[in-house]
């Protein structure tokens, strides 16, 4: 018999019925995945492929996560659209407002609202190609702003010039496309930063290597999953309709293809998907306990990126 794996669980509900459910208070959804022990919710995703109706994905997280004890929410943002150092400072904000249950789904542009990076706007000069390049750099840029407000130099038994090389607060100085001196004005966050998502059909593989996770399509030519970096995580998409959804997901984790999986499920199927396909995937998917709280980070497993490496960029305060 081949064993399985157990696969993170994650569910994405389409844009334009999220905005609908808002006069319901969006009909205790948050509620039902966070008990069902579901690993994370995809706020915005459709923002990346021409939606007409989207709330704002960090707002509708903000929400998610009050409503919540252990879902971790994953919202969506572009630097056509914002400025690498406003989506980290907002997902930053909403690591803490989570006890550190966020990522960010990294989208190369934003359909909701044409603003931003050329030819939208002056985000970035308009000779910059706005391909996978340009959001591999925001990535980059983000992730330099993160690291650069240790939460421990909030220690109350530090005093300035007396902290380690750990807690000292540093600039980002990423010379990118998204030159940033930082830092950002927000500390680490209870998982170090957010956990950072990539869509595969917004991007090619070689620009992978900032992303934590990747989204494939499961009919898509799995050799996809061969070009991503080793450190990089595959989660398939799945469409929640599909009649053979359990069996789909069973190949999957004996089959050892994915660490993950992506259901995309519309609002009125969510309660039955939790009352009567989610207990068909318990040997296949690797739930949540709902009384034990753990970061995203660590429910995914995936440790923290080495590089940038804090120590290496310069201190903001420097002993006279």
């Amino acid at each position: 018999m081949t064993e399985m794996t157990s696969l993170a669980l994650g569910v994405e509900i389409p844009d334009d019925q999220l905005a609908r459910s808002v006069p319901t208070g969006f009909d205790r959804l948050p509620e039902l995945l966070d008990d069902a022990g579901v690993g994370y919710v995809v706020l915005g995703g459709d923002r990346g492929t021409g939606a007409t109706a989207s709330l704002s994905p960090t707002l509708v997280g903000t929400f998610f996560a009050r409503r919540t004890r252990g879902l971790g929410v994953v919202v969506s943002a572009a630097p056509q659209r914002d400025h690498p150092f406003n989506i980290a400072r907002r997902t930053s904000a909403l690591d803490h407002i989570s006890g550190g249950r966020a990522g960010w789904l990294a989208l190369r542009s934003d359909s909701a609202l044409a603003l931003g990076a050329a030819p939208h706007g002056t985000w970035a000069p308009s000779t910059t190609p706005t391909g996978p390049a340009l959001l591999a750099d925001a990535i980059t840029a983000a992730r330099a702003l993160w690291r650069t407000w240790p939460i421990e130099s909030l220690a109350a038994d530090l005093q300035l010039g007396a902290r380690p090389p750990e807690a000292e607060v540093r600039y980002a100085d990423h010379e990118g496309v998204f030159a940033t001196t930082g830092p950002l004005n927000a500390p680490t966050t209870p998982q170090g930063e957010p956990i950072v998502l990539w869509d595969y059909r917004f991007g090619d593989a070689t620009h992978l290597a900032g992303a934590d996770i990747a989204f494939v399509a499961a009919h898509e030519d799995l050799a996809a999953a061969a070009e991503l970096p080793d450190q990089v995580d595959l989660h398939l998409r799945l469409d929640g309709a599909d009649p053979h959804l359990p069996d789909r997901i069973a190949e999957l984790a004996a089959a050892h293809t994915a660490s993950g999986v992506l259901i995309r499920l519309d609002t009125a199927a969510v309660a039955d998907f939790v009352e009567h396909t989610l207990p068909t995937l318990t040997d296949s998917v690797r739930l949540r306990d709902p009384d034990t709280t753990l970061t995203l980070r660590d429910h995914l497993g995936i440790a923290r990126r080495p590089d940038p490496d804090p120590l290496r960029l310069r201190p903001v305060y420097v002993p006279a």
